[in-house]
This record gives C-alpha cells, sequence and structure tokens, in this order.
C-alpha cells in the first residue's frame, strides 16, 4: 500500500499502529454516511405537516403521529424508496395536507383562458367605439345644402357692406374736393 506524503510514514508505522489508523478512518466514513442519512430524513420531514391536531412541521413535532410517521420514512428508506415516492406514499396515507408546499397543478389553461378573453374584449371594444352608428350620424346632404346656403347668404351680405362702405367712402371723397 502506497500513501502519499512522507514516504517513510509508514515505515515508522507499526502493523497495529496502521490497523487501528484503518479502523478509525472506517469508523468515521460510516459515521459521516450515516449523518448523511439522518439529515435527508430530517430535510424530508421539514417538508411535512404533522397530519393530528397540532399543524406543526413533523421534523420539530414531538407527538405521537410525528414520531410514527418519521418511522414510516425511515422504514421507506430502508427499503429503497427514493424521496418522491415517499412523499407519494404518504400523501396517498394521509392526504394531501401532509405536504407543507404542496405541488401546483398547472394553470396554463386557465391563463390563456384568460388571456384569449382579455383580448377579445379589447378588440370587441375598439371596433364597437370605432363603428359609426347609422342612428347618431346626421344626414350629411342635408347639411351639406344647408352650410351652402348659409355661405352664400354671408357672402352675399359681405358683398354688400363692401359695397355701402365703398359708396359712402366714394361720396365723402367727392364731397371733400
Amino acid at each position: 500500500m502506497r500513501v502519499r506524503g512522507d514516504p517513510h510514514l509508514c515505515s515508522i508505522m507499526s502493523p497495529g499502529m496502521r490497523e487501528k489508523m484503518y479502523r478509525v478512518l472506517m469508523m468515521s466514513v460510516l459515521l459521516i454516511s450515516g449523518m448523511n442519512t439522518v439529515q435527508a430524513d430530517d430535510d424530508m420531514t421539514s417538508d411535512l405537516i404533522c397530519p393530528c391536531e397540532c399543524a406543526m412541521v413533523i421534523s420539530t413535532c414531538d407527538c405521537a403521529t410525528a414520531v410514527q410517521v418519521k418511522k414510516e420514512i425511515t422504514q421507506m428508506k430502508e427499503s429503497g424508496f427514493s424521496e418522491k415516492q415517499v412523499f407519494s406514499a404518504l400523501q396517498a396515507e394521509y392526504g394531501r395536507e401532509i405536504l407543507a408546499h404542496p405541488e401546483k397543478t398547472s394553470s396554463l389553461s386557465l391563463w390563456m383562458g384568460g388571456v384569449s378573453l382579455s383580448i377579445l374584449f379589447v378588440f370587441l371594444g375598439y371596433i364597437l367605439t370605432k363603428k359609426p352608428k347609422m342612428d347618431i350620424m346626421p344626414d350629411l346632404k342635408k347639411y351639406e345644402h344647408r352650410f351652402e346656403d348659409e355661405y352664400r347668404r354671408f357672402v352675399s351680405e359681405l358683398n354688400e357692406s363692401r359695397d355701402i362702405h365703398s359708396n359712402e367712402t366714394g361720396s365723402s371723397n367727392l364731397e371733400g374736393k
């Protein structure tokens, strides 16, 4: 067995010492791997709500129901269940209320329906406000004739007032000469 580092270290250690170091190393590896499993179980229980009346998160609850659920999770994990399978099994047994963060159902169809209805109402509103109403729209020919008549009268009155004004200025010019 070759060890990195000081090559003389292995030769200095006795065979009994090497075996003790090996055992310590193996024990620490086993302890660390066991700690990860416990942490994984705690992580799972922090996402679950106790199904009893306390309504606490299972990782912090100490009631009999929480202890039972923790045991079930441990048994399922030892049997080889994945985290998703454990959640599914607990949800089937206790209902959706056990999940602290339940999965949301897809609401894409609701969003699409709402958006399409909004677009439809905006489009219809635009059309209805821009389309001229025949009941409200006046008879254009009638108003065109009326405008032309009034314009002719105005022009003729204007011309008459000019003629009168020019006649008065013309006669006053004659009197001054």
